[in-house]
């Protein structure tokens, strides 16, 4: 909600829940990840996000480096990445 300046809010739940609604238009979106994976419903609400013209660019790349990338200390061969096209 920080890189969203005030404009964008976030709610995720439990079992692949996440909520999202823009401030002052009325309009909401709930998202539900059936086997309840959070890197899913993260790279789904990034998606709307980014299709809904709701956050900056920026504020975007910060999102999937911080939700979409593995974890430094994971000791993993990354074969390939989480997008939408």
């Amino acid at each position: 909600m920080r890189l969203g300046h005030g404009q964008v809010l976030s709610k995720g739940g439990a079992e692949g829940i996440q909520c999202l609604s823009r401030i002052g238009e009325g309009l909401g979106v709930a998202i539900k990840v059936e086997d309840g994976t959070s890197r899913a419903k993260h790279a789904v609400a990034l998606h709307l996000l980014e299709q809904l013209d709701w956050l900056t660019p920026a504020s975007l790349e910060e999102l999937r480096q911080h939700h979409l990338r593995p974890a430094d200390h994971l000791r993993l061969d990354v074969l390939g990445e989480l997008r939408f096209t």
